[in-house]
């Protein structure tokens, strides 16, 4: 059995690097939904050795993910009921959450792997960077499905520049002056980049950092910032000279990398644009969301939303360029639209125990780092169809889950943990006095 969780978790952090490396590119590979099946698999030999820790953040996830079993059945009486599947892993992607706690022994090790994919990220950006714009050939060059290759959503790609910088300040230590340099050099490109294609990539990536550094109450962080920011000084000194010379052909939203770009989106996010693209952009947003309050607040879908399976697009009435919109670029509303509005204060609630303690500044430095990726995710889908498929929800639901470990292993050592051990279903766990863990021994790699 350890072999086969040992070759589990290699298959993780390699699906992971390709979702992280090709984005959209590979969301019609299914790997990551097959490593979901197997992850669940695991889950199901393992039970008698199964440790987790038991609040009210896992316990609301879980509800979610249960009354979403109920939400499938529900909308398989009208729609397909692959559709409403479908639509159903927006909570199940969180199995991953459960899955991660196979391997609290392991938690370094998960570590080294995370920091070791997104150290070449900023590379991986430059060179998608360059493949799309300056050889047509890879315009229509697929692998998976009818989605080309190297489409990647600057707005992800935000979110894990942000991961790559933040791992970067916790392993600074690791890194050569040399590598410090090029790194620098490759994220204030790329970040250029971003902010000229994406306004949620460039609001994501700005207050996640801005989170990580005014927040953080250890020095270690403040250290490796100064080790950090000697560099860009020289770094805008390369760049800049580069990103204003560069002539790039515009993207389907119409818009290009440069300084004028980069200065609307900025102006758009707090005035009227004089760019009708996008202020149409900001137009079509604003309209369906006001729909989906609207009829949310309905004594029709006040208490149980519209469900699963459909369309949202359709069903809205919402005219879009694409055939099958199924949310509506916000992931809040989509729940709000789906499961009405107690299951959407509830998703809220749950937001909000998860960054509380960010302001209390009461977190382990790795328990931090999480949480402002945590919020860079949050951000990033509250403009965009994100955490709705693999490419956003499965790194959100590993890191929440990393967050859930990190918090049990700071319990544990503080001889203050509410672990549990499960024998059979979690949600019994709790009225199961027989499994209730030893202070001393509340993440115990033995048992895992």
């Amino acid at each position: 059995m350890e072999a086969i969780k040992t070759l589990y978790l290699k298959a993780y952090f390699l699906i992971m690097a390709l979702y992280v490396f090709f984005n959209k590119g590979i969301a019609y590979s299914y790997l990551v939904e097959a490593l979901w099946l197997g992850g669940i698999i695991l889950l199901i030999l393992n039970r008698h050795k199964y440790i987790f820790i038991w609040d009210n953040r896992i316990k609301i996830l879980f509800f979610f993910m249960l009354i979403t079993l109920a939400y499938i059945l529900w909308g398989a009486k009208n729609y397909p009921i692959i559709d409403s599947i479908r639509d159903s892993f927006i909570f199940e992607y969180g199995w991953f959450v459960f899955i991660l706690f196979l391997y609290q022994d392991k938690i370094d090790l998960i570590w080294d792997n995370l920091f070791h994919i997104y150290k070449w990220f900023p590379l991986v950006a430059l060179i998608n960077f360059i493949l799309q714009y300056y050889f047509p050939f890879f315009d229509t060059f697929t692998v998976f499905g009818d989605v080309t290759l190297l489409l990647y959503k600057y707005g992800d790609m935000s979110v894990h520049l942000l991961i790559c910088t933040i791992l970067i300040l916790l392993n600074i230590n690791k890194l050569s002056n040399k590598w410090l340099l090029i790194l620098t050099l490759l994220i204030l490109f790329d970040f250029l980049v971003i902010a000229a294609y994406s306004r949620a990539g460039m609001l994501a990536y700005i207050v996640g950092i801005f989170c990580f550094i005014y927040f953080a109450k250890d020095n270690k962080i403040k250290d490796a910032l100064k080790s950090f920011t000697k560099y860009i000084p020289w770094a805008l000194l390369i760049v800049i000279p580069i990103y204003l010379s560069i002539q790039v052909r515009e993207n389907f939203q119409g818009r290009s990398a440069g300084f004028n770009q980069i200065k609307e989106n900025i102006t758009s996010l707090t005035t009227d644009s004089d760019n009708k693209i996008l202020e149409d952009n900001l137009l079509w947003r604003f309209v369906w969301w006001g729909k989906i309050i609207d009829y949310s607040f309905s004594k029709e879908y006040f208490f149980q939303g519209k469900g699963l399976g459909m369309s949202l697009a359709q069903s809205d009435d919402i005219k879009m360029s694409e055939d099958d919109v199924r949310s509506p670029h916000n992931f809040h509303l989509t729940i709000m639209a789906r499961y009405g509005i107690p299951l959407f204060i509830l998703w809220l609630y749950w937001i909000f125990l998860l960054i509380k303690p960010l302001f209390k500044r009461k977190l382990s430095l790795k328990e931090h780092a999480i949480t402002c990726i945590l919020i860079s995710f949050i951000i990033n889908a509250s403009f965009d169809v994100y955490l709705e498929g693999p490419m956003g929800a499965f790194p959100f639901w590993t890191w929440v889950g990393l967050l859930f470990m990190s918090v049990g292993i700071t319990d544990a050592n503080a001889s203050d943990s509410s672990s549990l051990n499960i024998d059979a279903n979690p949600i019994n766990a709790s009225n199961n006095t027989e499994t209730k863990l030893a202070e001393s021994s509340s993440i115990n790699p033995t048992n895992s």
